[in-house]
């Protein structure tokens, strides 16, 4: 029998986007497989990973679970940046996660036959190399979103080759290397052609018990929800543009229609909704997962918001997010790049996406929307499609087969 050695920071009933898609991956990944899984993750709470009570189910059956302190605190944090911007940055402010490794050694009561670590934080990534080193076994490494290269994170010159040596470190290393995106993919097999076999994909997935069973139904508001983080240039101020620019022009137009916006949002972000004062919009902040979905299914309309980027090549990022949107049937509104992976997702299937300084286009489709609402449209607003390649069953039985296919 396998034993499993699963590394994560990111791990329920902690929650942010990377903890989720851990949960959906090892829920599934318990039912489909009679092996002995571990657990190595960080203490909960970890900053910026709120504990949500209502996702420890998802945490259930591993055999052995070891909880690593993570010495951060947001202050400390914030002072360091101040002082060397890019000490936080190798690789990120969850290093001390990897001080853990001796007790990992010294703690773990059975030997691993395969290691299975998720990053993002990329910390996770480091202590699984060290692990790796010492039990010499085969190792998955996935990798949420793109490191070194990444469009989103750019890094100064020097800093720049060191963590390029270390992420070829451990992509030699690794077995096979799991991204999110076939863009991705394809990036990574164009910056190591020695390694193009070992990338594969392997998404973010929705977990098939959360597909929506409720009927669609019209209702006395027409309910645009959004639901996610919203940092630096991940930004609703476009959204926010178009919905004053309606305002503006015809009021009338806005009187049975909300706006919900709901997730963990920066400084500047927040500071957003009292910049644009509408009625129209509501900030509920962060909400626990299930809350989240019940928010999600009580839409009409679901919106996406990216991170904008310089060109369609850098637009590799698949948002978790949208398997959530799926399941819940609904129409989906996208702000993103065009040619992006959530353009290439969503546009003429599940709704329509526009680039995010496109106020007008943004504009006209809400005011379409609310047309269509008004005449009773259930077929704008409501699908049944659902893309199975996306769910969490399909793609831990991949991962099982590829695991079992190691030698």
């Amino acid at each position: 029998m396998k034993n499993i050695l699963f590394v994560s920071i990111a791990f329920p009933p902690k929650n942010d986007p990377e903890c989720l898609q851990t949960a959906k991956y090892f829920k599934y990944l318990v039912a489909a497989s009679d092996w002995n899984i571990d657990v190595v993750t960080s203490k909960s709470p970890a900053l910026f990973m709120p504990v949500d009570p209502q996702l420890e189910p998802y945490a259930k059956g591993a055999r052995q679970q070891i909880e690593l302190p993570i010495y951060e605190n947001k202050y400390l944090n914030y002072l360091i940046r101040k002082i060397n911007p890019n000490f936080l940055r190798q690789p990120d402010s969850k290093y001390t996660f990897n001080w853990g490794y001796k007790k990992v050694v010294a703690q773990l009561k059975e030997r691993p036959t395969v290691i299975y670590s998720r990053s993002f934080p990329m910390s996770s990534t480091y202590l699984a190399a060290r692990l790796v080193d010492h039990y010499q076994v085969p190792w998955i490494l996935h990798l949420s979103d793109p490191w070194v290269g990444s469009p989103i994170h750019q890094l100064p010159a020097a800093l720049k080759t060191k963590l390029g040596e270390q992420e070829r470190q451990f992509f030699s290393k690794a077995t096979y290397i799991c991204l999110t995106s076939k863009k991705t993919q394809a990036f990574y097999q164009g910056r190591y052609p020695q390694f193009k076999d070992k990338f594969l994909v392997f998404p973010n997935v929705f977990d098939p018990s959360d597909i929506t069973t409720t009927p669609f139904a019209f209702k006395d508001q027409l309910r645009f929800v959004y639901t996610g983080g919203l940092v630096e240039e991940r930004s609703p101020r476009y959204l926010l543009e178009a919905i004053q620019k309606i305002h503006q022009k015809a009021a009338y137009l806005l009187e049975n229609v909300e706006f919900i916006f709901a997730g963990q949002f920066d400084r500047q972000n927040a500071a957003l909704f009292d910049a644009y004062p509408l009625d129209c919009v509501q900030n509920k902040g962060l909400l626990s997962y299930p809350d989240a979905l019940k928010l999600q299914q009580s839409a009409d309309v679901l919106m996406v918001i990216d991170t904008p980027l310089k060109s369609p090549e850098d637009a590799m990022f698949f948002p978790s997010k949208l398997l959530d949107y799926f399941i819940a049937k609904r129409r989906i509104l996208a702000m993103t790049d065009k040619g992006s992976t959530s353009f290439e997702v969503v546009e003429g299937k599940y709704g329509h996406c526009f680039e995010h300084q496109d106020i007008d286009g943004i504009a006209q489709a809400i005011e379409t929307t609310i047309q269509a609402w008004k005449c009773k449209d259930k077929a704008y607003f409501f699908s049944e499609k659902i893309d199975e390649t996306f769910s969490a069953t399909f793609n831990v039985q991949r991962l099982v087969e590829l695991i079992e296919g190691i030698k």
